[in-house]
């Protein structure tokens, strides 16, 4: 009966405003607003990562994501992919940046553009949170929250090894990048 009691009285202060159900923190910096930041979980002995976030230009003027850098204590580094189909493989590659064009939105997604943690020293465990510090052309530097998702809650198509059978490529020739 108190279990009852106290559900319902959330429901009524959540319904009223009183209190916010939680929910995925959003990060502003400059005229970009930066939302849905995630990680999905890796096993034990996994050398690599992925992490997703959404980022919104809400100014006049394009901007650019330059690099994206993780806690030493979570990965040696981190990098900026691309992911797109060819010769019939799923082929990753790291790029130099990302644009945002001035009103429009940059979606790092499962199975498409993505941040890489390269050299995660723990598996990321579903339900802690990561931080990850991205540095923009324009904007600046900003630190957010990532979120860290078990691979059963990323969509089918997500950043696994299914793609490139567990091992990161150098994008020359489809061989293995060495780390």
């Amino acid at each position: 009966m108190k279990k009852l009691i106290l559900t319902a009285a959330f429901g009524l202060l959540t319904a009223i405003g009183i209190v916010q159900p939680a929910q995925a923190k959003e990060t502003q910096v400059g005229s970009l607003k930066i939302e849905h930041g995630f990680a999905i979980e890796t096993r034990p002995g996994q050398p690599n990562g992925a992490a997703f976030v959404d980022v919104a230009n809400r100014g006049k003027q394009a901007d650019r994501l330059l690099s994206v850098s993780f806690d030493k204590a979570v990965a040696e580094r981190g990098e900026l992919h691309t992911m797109k189909h060819e010769g019939g493989k799923m082929i990753m590659r790291e790029v130099p940046k990302f644009e945002i064009q001035a009103g429009g939105k940059l979606a790092l997604k499962p199975g498409a553009d993505h941040l890489m943690m390269i050299g995660i020293k723990e598996p990321l465990k579903a339900g802690q949170t990561i931080k990850a510090t991205l540095k923009f052309e324009n904007a600046g530097t900003v630190v957010v929250d990532l979120k860290v998702k078990a691979m059963s809650d990323v969509h089918k198509h997500g950043h696994d090894d299914h793609h490139h059978n567990g091992q990161h490529h150098d994008g020359h020739h489809g061989k293995p990048a060495k780390h």
